[in-house]
């Protein structure tokens, strides 16, 4: 969902999405 919300900002941060992303993963194990 994260990533999608961002896609529609137009992908304002990709660095952020990629932390966003990274945190995600990291916290699911």
């Amino acid at each position: 969902m994260i990533v999608a919300l961002l896609n529609q900002k137009g992908g304002v941060g990709k660095t952020t999405l990629a932390t966003h992303i990274a945190g995600e993963l990291a916290m699911r194990g």
